[in-house]
This record gives C-alpha cells, structure tokens and sequence, in this order.
C-alpha cells in the first residue's frame, strides 16, 4: 500500500510539473519577442499578399504598422540600455496583438 501511494504521489508531482511548464512556456506567438513576431507578422502579410487574401493597400498600412512598432522598440532598447523593461515588453506585444488581428481580419474577412 505504501508503495502504491509513494508512486501514485510521483506520478502526480511529475504530471504537475509538466502542466506548469507547458503553462509557461506558451503555445502561440506571445511568448516570442517582439522582433521575432515582426518577422512572422511580415511573412504572414506576404503570404496574404501572394494568395490574393490581401490587398496591396493593406499590406502598404499593415508593412508601415509594423516599420512604427520597430522603430519603438529600437527607441525602447536604447534608452533602457539594450533590454526592454516590462512595461515596454506589455505596450510592444499589445500593438503586435492589434497588427496580428488586423492580419487575420484581412486574410479571412466575415461575410
């Protein structure tokens, strides 16, 4: 009996550990930095652009979206010596969350 429950509390530590750092580790873009999500944004919008699911235009406002949201975060490094602070990490990934749906919305407009 005691080693059934020695190894039913085994089992249940490990199966926990593992839920926490699949928790943590993410499962979409959010825990990429926000250069590495620019990169996948402007592949994301090329590719919209080539299968005809986005127009010239929007990829123009969307590539200027993303140009802006760069140059913030260049300002943010050099003025916070080469890291981003928090609150500058919250304010980045906000912005690459809109650009990131105004992508989906015009790959993939509601009819």
């Amino acid at each position: 009996m005691k080693k059934f429950l020695a190894l039913l509390m085994a089992v249940f530590f490990v199966g926990s550990t593992g839920l926490a750092f699949a928790q943590a580790t993410g499962t979409g873009a959010d825990h990429l930095r926000p250069k590495k999500r620019l990169k996948i944004q402007r592949k994301r919008i090329k590719e919209g652009v080539k299968n005809g699911t986005i127009s010239k235009d929007e990829a123009k406002h969307l590539h200027q979206e993303g140009v802006s949201i760069n140059q913030e975060r260049k300002q943010d490094l050099k003025k916070d010596g080469g890291k981003l602070t928090a609150a500058d990490k919250q304010k980045l990934e906000g912005e690459l969350d809109q650009r990131s749906k105004e992508i989906k919305d015009d790959k993939h407009p509601a009819n």
